[in-house]
């Protein structure tokens, strides 16, 4: 059986009576961590430019881009450009595009601190973000 529940500015005592509930039944539930092909695009669409060429970049070469081929044509720095992507995905939750329990689709590869050597996406995901960086934009 699978039940979807949406409940939109829920009360605090019915969130609270609704999170204990779930919370005496956490063995039986399956959280929803699946990128679909319609998160994937959405996802896309509320990226800047510089955040959706990583993922176009990656998911077109089998789900990894180097750094040093996302700087050709830039000024050499991706700073900052990865963050968009969690920053929409958390924003995606908060909307209630998706639920809170997916992950990054895209991992930044490196040492650490500093700069990245490239950004990875999962095998799972390459073929559903080919599909959202390849889709003619829609309104949502």
């Amino acid at each position: 059986m699978r039940i979807t529940i949406t409940v939109e500015e829920p009360t605090g005592d019915f969130q609270e009576k609704l999170l204990t509930l779930l919370a005496d039944h956490a063995a039986d539930i399956e959280p929803d961590t699946t990128w679909t092909k319609e998160r994937a695009e959405r996802l896309y669409l509320a990226l800047p430019t510089n955040a959706r060429r990583i993922i176009k970049e990656a998911a077109s070469r089998g789900g990894y881009v180097s750094a040093d081929d996302l700087r050709e044509g830039e000024e050499g720095s991706l700073r900052g450009h990865s963050a968009a992507i969690k920053r929409a995905v958390d924003r995606g939750a908060r909307e209630g595009w998706w639920p809170d329990t997916l992950e990054l689709p895209v991992q930044a590869q490196g040492p650490g601190f500093g700069k990245v050597v490239g950004y990875l996406i999962p095998e799972g995901l390459v073929e559903v973000f080919q599909h959202a960086a390849n889709k003619p934009s829609r309104d949502w």
